[in-house]
């Protein structure tokens, strides 16, 4: 395989930094302190992996800063790191957008980049996709790009800001950055074990039917309940199952009385499966829909299954109006701030690796975000981190025990709107 790499321009070098500036604000502070993360800034660097027959397997993070632009045979530099990066390994590319070429053209006459050569490919998502359609990867998730390629103080940080608020401006971006992912991986995924992490608040009624509703599932699988200061005999309940379900991998978690989003990280941090899955204890959701949510995440799909309830007209009675209205209203409002596609941002049931909680207390942790029912941080999070999220459409049926949680609404509605502000400064402005 033949490639242009030539000497570093000056323009390229500007954009280097500026760009490897921007990757470092979006990857975990756990991955760069574990050394989870290659850069690959030169045809050496290039050289010495493609020459490799296998790679560390810690490697979680590839960041290429070569623009995809100076490649010769983009489609065969794909196959062959094909086999060279574990399945879960996620890649960070770049390229000059072909809206630029007369000025990229220019740019080369005086010397600010290198000369373009006549068969120089300059790139739009269009033309990125037919590359990638021929290969194992597909385009997992872009990064809210620069509108110009180097950094200007003040002129760049105001150009960014006016095209995050005005997401249409982002088509007269120089450049573009996304992240890659397998499209096809490993069918051991599918015999990984799943963690359901189902959080109580006085369920007695309810708990029973979770434990036989488990015997749906398809795929390996423990349950794990956090009983979050009940008062009534939902623990009791759950020790019952224990006792009378040995054979069943079920474990129960003393909550803090501190509500759901704290319990779930409770449960989680108990959890011993590679997938976790969050699951109300309302049953307003068949638990069997987590066969679909366990193929999905399993077969590299997405790295967050997120379920949306508003695809499916909810059953009679599953969702006040005021609710229903309110859904729709900050799914479009989570929707702009992460520039990803987010349908149902409230749904209790979710999917991801086990691993990433990591990432979402990290998320919440820098942003001083508060989430009382962790929704909103773990859709922030996935996006801000280059997590694939994908929404996977279930029925919503009226809950036949208990009460529900949700009854302040203007409370809730309140601690949301703030969630989402924080999310909006880390997203637009910062």
């Amino acid at each position: 395989m033949t490639n242009n790499f030539e000497a570093k321009s000056y323009l390229r070098k500007k954009w280097e930094s500026f760009f490897l500036n921007i990757v470092n604000k979006r990857t975990p502070d756990q991955s760069l302190k574990n050394n989870e993360v290659l850069v690959l800034d030169n045809s050496d660097s290039l050289k010495n992996v493609l020459q490799k027959k296998t790679l560390d397997t810690n490697i979680k993070l590839v960041v290429i800063s070569i623009p995809l632009n100076n490649f010769e045979n983009l489609v065969e530099f794909f196959y062959k790191i094909n086999d060279i990066f574990p399945d879960e390994t996620k890649i960070i590319v770049n390229y000059y957008s072909i809206l630029w070429t007369p000025l990229f053209y220019l740019f080369s006459k005086i010397g600010i980049i290198n000369s373009l050569k006549k068969n120089e490919c300059l790139f739009s998502k269009k033309i990125l996709e037919i590359f990638l359609q021929s290969t194992n990867y597909k385009i997992s998730h872009y990064i809210d790009e620069p509108m110009i390629p180097f950094n200007i103080p003040g002129f760049s940080k105001i150009l960014y800001i006016i095209s995050n608020m005005f997401p249409f401006l982002k088509f007269l971006s120089f450049t573009k950055i996304c992240y890659l992912q397998k499209r096809n991986i490993s069918s051991d995924f599918a015999n990984k074990k799943a963690s359901i992490i189902i959080p109580c608040k006085n369920e007695e009624n309810n708990i029973s039917k979770l434990v036989n509703d488990s015997n749906y599932l398809e795929f390996p699988y423990e349950l794990v309940f956090i009983d979050d200061k009940s008062d009534d005999s939902t623990l009791e309940k759950i020790n019952q199952e224990i006792n009378q379900n040995p054979s069943k991998e079920i474990k129960v978690i003393s909550g803090e009385g501190l509500g759901k989003y704290k319990a779930v990280k409770l449960g989680i941090k108990n959890a011993t499966g590679y997938y976790s899955m969050i699951f109300d204890a309302d049953i307003t959701v068949d638990m069997s829909d987590l066969n679909l949510f366990y193929k999905a995440i399993s077969e590299g799909r997405g790295h967050l299954i997120n379920g949306s309830r508003l695809i499916y007209k909810p059953y009679a009675g599953a969702m006040r109006i005021l609710n229903y209205y309110g859904n729709i209203f900050f799914a479009l409002l989570v929707t702009y701030i992460t520039s990803s596609k987010v349908t149902d941002t409230l749904c209790g049931t979710k999917c991801f690796k086990t691993s990433d909680l990591e990432k979402f207390d990290e998320f919440e942790e820098k942003n001083k975000i508060f989430d009382l029912w962790g929704d909103f941080n773990i859709l922030f999070a996935a996006s801000f981190y280059g997590l694939k999220t994908i929404d996977l459409p279930i029925r919503y049926r009226k809950r036949e025990e208990g009460e529900t949680k949700m009854n302040k609404r203007f409370f809730f509605f309140k601690n949301m709107l703030r969630t989402c502000f924080k999310a909006f400064i880390r997203f637009k402005i910062i």
